[in-house]
């Protein structure tokens, strides 16, 4: 996989307590913080979640792993209309 860029989808992956949740999300934004390169995504379940990184020790971040698995290869497909949601303007204001 190569650089992610704004309306690629990825694969979130949330361990929260003694779970690991997966979940597809499209990247709404690309920013730099303190030399970091950080993402604003929106979650399938059409939640926002702001700053996340590709950093496997956080949280919350985007699994570069099972994206190339997944989705890179076509076996899993965003419904999330990125495109119609761009032309619409319908997407969070994540940087508000």
């Amino acid at each position: 996989m190569t650089t992610l860029s704004e309306g690629q989808s990825v694969i979130v992956t949330i361990n929260d307590n003694s779970t690991t949740r997966h979940q597809v999300a499209v990247i709404v934004k690309k920013f730099q913080h303190n030399k970091r390169t950080m993402y604003d995504v929106l979650l399938e379940s059409r939640s926002a979640i702001s700053a996340v990184t590709t950093a496997t020790s956080n949280q919350c971040y985007i699994n570069r792993d099972l994206t190339t698995k997944l989705i890179d290869s076509g076996i899993i497909e965003t419904t999330i209309p990125y495109a119609q949601l761009v032309e619409e303007g319908g997407l969070p204001d994540t940087r508000a």
